[in-house]
């Protein structure tokens, strides 16, 4: 049997997909409050993580997709911490 090896970006993204619809599926049960609350902290991960993994090329292997990964994650960071740092002063112009 000839079984094709998926590369590890693609896979990941797969991956992602899945976490995401249970993330949702939590979100929408109306048993705990507590599976609510993992699922809104999941789907908050996972999105970001998709984010930074759907700009990986599908091709790209473990290490470049850990070193890729790891860059869009600062990017998103640091972005979010900059909208944050501007929020005030952007509200200010407002008034």
């Amino acid at each position: 049997m000839n079984i094709a090896k998926r590369p590890f970006a693609a896979t990941l993204q797969a991956v992602l997909v899945v976490w995401m619809l249970l993330s949702i599926v939590l979100i929408g049960q109306q048993v705990s409050m507590r599976l609510y609350q993992i699922g809104l902290v999941s789907l908050i991960i996972s999105a970001l993580s998709q984010i930074a993994v759907g700009n990986i090329p599908p091709t790209a292997n473990f290490r470049r997709s850990v070193v890729l990964y790891l860059w869009f994650i600062a990017l998103i960071v640091l972005i979010f911490a900059i909208s944050i740092a501007l929020a005030p002063w952007l509200a200010s112009l407002g008034r």
